[in-house]
This record gives structure tokens, C-alpha cells and sequence, in this order.
């Protein structure tokens, strides 16, 4: 199959098949919506066709049913209703546009969506920086009344939604995973800022309330006041319901309600995407009747062995800040880092609950749908380890690639070798450039994500990486 960066997908029950959204890369108009269909005699473990029924698209992330049963595309500037026929598109209608998608820099343009009992739709409009440059002007965030979660109110009678969006809520930096609860309970989980540091800042679970402010860019973990505004002491302010481990990139969560897993039943499932150490996993959480995960005072996570250690250790919630009670997490499927002849590292986005109550879970990085079902219980095999790693051979030649992009590739450290190469590394072509050259100089999406590198850097980073054995 030929998927490059696939997001979420959708059940076609009837069909035996699968919609997948593909962002084909972090440029413009190089997405696809896929249409996989399988056996019916072996639903989902025997692929039959594959075919792209949309390309050209820009930067399509998240699909849904909508109320009226029809399914919605999210795309950076756009939210679109398609009709099928047979195994094709026969229509595709804007009904939400204009979402303020700007390539110039813009960091999260990704379109993420959920509808409310009622109809109405709420939109991520994530942040075009990481933190509104508040360090030099706290005072001057131009981000502040326009980023968070819009609002659309159906017009049931026309089937459509009135363009005259309000803020439902706003301090969210970028909210990639969204759930609606049977009683109503909005939640939401935040990607918070991108500290250097391994240790902060926590990621957040947020029950959303109309009208509300939730903290970015001023107020991280709880009481973290990153620029001395006081706004964190603020009555408008409201804080996390709970904090999640850091770093940990919450893409998508869903309340999972089949029996096929029954150790699942009832719970609300995240999925962790981070490249970082308490990331690439799926978790779950006991929830109580509003849908809220349940609180503890004895809150803990897992961290990936940071090469070269080769264990994987437990650690308190310890946020600055201070803490409360958090949620607890279980671990779904965890000690998914790299290992080398072994698997890869996970990077899970969408979560889709399938019909007959197996979980499809879509990893991007590894271009890959993924099927969790009843089997045979775990058995944690000590012989499969992390194998010991050493530094590069010449740790000397790649400084500016250490200071700069090994927070969160950690196989510069351990293997720079196989990241930096030219077959399936940052060093193989696209369209006439190297991955990392178009990483560092995107439009949108530049890496590392603090901030747009001076191209004195960039050019030091590329020939360091060229120079690699």
C-alpha cells in the first residue's frame, strides 16, 4: 500500500471498507483520501483494492460522520461533505471555509472536529507559534482571541452551518484530540509548548466550557506563569482538569464502547504520538458518569530508556508549578520505542472504534493501520530488550544536529547513521530536496518547532548530516 502520512480513517460498515485520510506530507495539496476495501469472509485482515478517490488535497486530517449521517472532511482551510457513489466521490460541498490557514508559518494548521449532541460543530484552530513570542512580548499576543475552538450553530432545517462562528473557547494551544461524552462533557487534550527539556512542560486534559480560557501562552502545567503576567492567578483562568505526562502529544481520544475488549469497555482511550520518552503509546482511563477521567493523588507514568540506558523507569507527577490530584493512565500498548531488528517506534494518531469492536489505530510515522482485537495476553519476553548503544562514532561532526533536533530524535544519539541516510532517512529526496532540508525550510511546519532556524544553521545542520559515515 502507498500511504505516506496517514491520519484517521472511517468505517464504510456496509462496504467492508475504510476511508483514510493522507496528508501525503506537511506541504500543500500533496493529500489523498484513500478507499480500502476487504473480504468480506475476513473483514479487516484481507485487503482487496486500494485506491486514492480524492487527491490534491490540503493537508486533510481529520473525517467524521456528521448529524445527518453524511461524512465530513477536514482540511487546513476547509471542512467539506461528501457524497459516494459506488467506489468515487460524486460530490464534494464546502460547508465550513475560510478556516485561517496561512503557509507562511503557521505551526498547527491542522483541522480537527467534533459535533455536539445538537448538531452545532466545534473546530481546532490551533496556534501559529509555539508560544506567541511572550518572552519578548507578554504583552503583545495577537493570537489570543483567535485561537482555540470555534464554534459553527447547525441550521437544521438547511442541513448547513452558519458561517458566523463564535470563540467557544480560547488559551488551547493546538487540540488534536476532542470527545464528547454521552452527557455532554466536552473534553479536550492539549499539546502544550515545546520546552527543550525532557521533563516539561505536561501535557493537559481540559473540560471545555463555553466562554472559557484555558491558559496558552501564559499559563502552563497548572500555575507554570511562563512570562510573570499573572494572568495564571486570574479569575477567567481555568485550569487543567488533569495533567498527562510530558511531551506526550495527544492526537486523538475516544470512549470506547464495544465489548470485544471488554478491559476497554467504557473507557476513554488516548493516543500518545510523542517521539519523546513518555510518548508512542495508546492509554486508557477509568472515567466517572460525566465522562471525566478519575482523579488520584498518586499519579505516575513510564519512560523510555534515554539511550544509552536501556531500561525503562517510573516517575511521579512532579509539574513545576505544583500539582493536584491527576488522572491515572494504564497502558493499552506500551514499550513501543525502537528496537533495532525488532519494531519500530509508534506513532499513533487516530483512534476508530470498528463495528464489531476491534480498535483501528492509524500510525503515521510507520505508514501503517493497525488492528488491536482479543488474542493472547501479553507476555513481556525479557530477551526482547533495547540493545546497548553507543555515541556516534564521531560525536564532534554533528553538534549543531544534537543541540538543535536530538530533544526529540534520540537516534542521533544512538544511531545517527541510520537516521541520517539516503534511502529512508533525512537525507532521501523529495521532489528534488532532502527530507531534512525541506524539514528545516517548510513553509509551515519548519522544524525544530521553537522557532525557524537562521539558514547560516540550516546549512551548518545539512552538511553536518551529509558528512555521517
Amino acid at each position: 500500500m502507498l500511504l505516506e502520512k496517514p491520519r484517521k480513517a472511517l468505517e464504510l460498515p456496509e462496504q467492508n471498507a475504510l476511508l483514510v485520510t493522507d496528508m501525503g506530507s506537511w506541504d500543500k495539496n500533496r493529500g489523498s483520501l484513500w478507499l480500502l476495501t476487504f473480504d468480506p469472509k475476513h473483514p479487516y485482515s484481507q485487503l482487496l483494492t486500494a485506491r486514492r478517490i480524492l487527491t490534491g488535497l490540503n493537508l486533510p486530517h481529520d473525517i467524521k460522520y456528521g448529524p445527518d449521517g453524511s461524512i465530513y472532511l477536514g482540511e487546513a482551510h476547509q471542512i467539506s461533505r461528501l457524497t459516494l457513489q459506488g467506489e468515487a466521490v460524486s460530490k464534494q460541498e464546502v460547508v465550513v471555509g475560510k478556516l485561517p490557514y496561512n503557509e507562511e508559518g503557521y505551526l498547527h494548521p491542522l483541522t480537527n472536529m467534533v459535533f455536539l449532541a445538537n448538531g452545532d460543530l466545534l473546530v481546532n484552530v490551533g496556534s501559529r507559534s509555539d508560544d506567541c513570542n511572550i518572552q519578548k512580548s507578554p504583552n503583545d499576543c495577537k493570537e489570543l482571541g483567535v485561537t482555540g475552538l470555534r464554534l459553527y450553530r447547525y441550521l437544521k432545517d438547511q442541513n448547513l452551518w452558519d458561517q458566523g462562528y463564535t470563540m467557544y473557547a480560547t488559551g488551547l494551544r493546538n487540540s488534536m484530540a476532542l470527545a464528547v461524552h454521552d452527557s455532554g462533557t466536552i473534553l479536550q487534550a492539549e499539546n502544550s509548548s515545546d520546552f527543550p527539556d525532557h521533563d516539561e512542560p505536561y501535557e493537559e486534559i481540559n473540560v471545555i466550557r463555553e466562554g472559557g480560557f484555558y491558559g496558552w501562552p501564559f499559563c502552563l502545567n497548572r500555575q507554570l506563569d511562563v512570562a510573570g503576567t499573572g494572568r495564571c492567578q486570574s479569575e477567567v483562568y481555568i485550569e487543567p482538569y488533569s495533567l498527562m505526562p510530558p511531551h506526550v502529544a495527544p492526537l486523538d481520544m475516544i470512549y470506547y464502547q464495544g465489548t470485544r475488549l471488554p478491559q476497554l469497555t467504557g473507557k476513554l482511550l488516548v493516543s500518545w504520538h510523542g517521539f519523546r520518552v513518555a510518548g508512542n503509546r495508546l492509554v486508557s482511563y477509568d472515567i466517572d458518569k460525566l465522562g471525566r477521567p478519575l482523579l488520584t493523588d498518586q499519579s505516575a507514568f513510564n519512560r523510555d530508556p534515554i539511550p544509552p540506558a536501556t531500561e525503562w523507569t517510573k516517575h511521579a507527577f512532579n509539574p513545576m508549578g505544583g500539582k493536584k490530584q491527576e488522572a491515572q493512565h494504564q497502558e493499552v500498548i506500551s514499550h513501543w520505542n525502537k528496537v533495532l531488528g525488532v519494531r519500530p517506534e509508534g506513532a499513533p494518531v487516530g483512534l476508530l472504534e470498528l463495528k464489531d469492536g476491534s480498535l483501528l489505530i492509524v500510525d503515521d510515522k510507520n505508514k501503517a493501520l493497525l488492528r488491536l482485537s482479543e488474542g493472547r495476553a501479553y507476555d513481556d519476553q525479557s530477551s526482547v530488550k533495547s540493545p546497548e548503544v553507543k555515541d556516534a562514532p564521531n560525536p564532534k561532526k554533528i553538534p549543531l544536529l544534537k543541540k538543535y533536533c536530538s530533544a526529540c530524535h534520540q537516534e542521533l544519539i544512538s544511531e545517527p547513521d541510520a537516521l541520517l541516510n539516503s534511502e529512508s532517512g533525512w537525507l532521501r529526496k523529495e521532489q528534488g530536496k532532502t527530507v531534512l532540508e525541506k524539514r528545516l525550510s517548510a513553509p509551515i511546519r519548519f522544524m525544530p518547532p521553537q522557532g525557524r532556524l537562521p539558514k547560516s544553521v540550516q546549512l551548518g545542520i545539512i552538511r553536518e548530516a551529509e558528512q555521517v559515515p
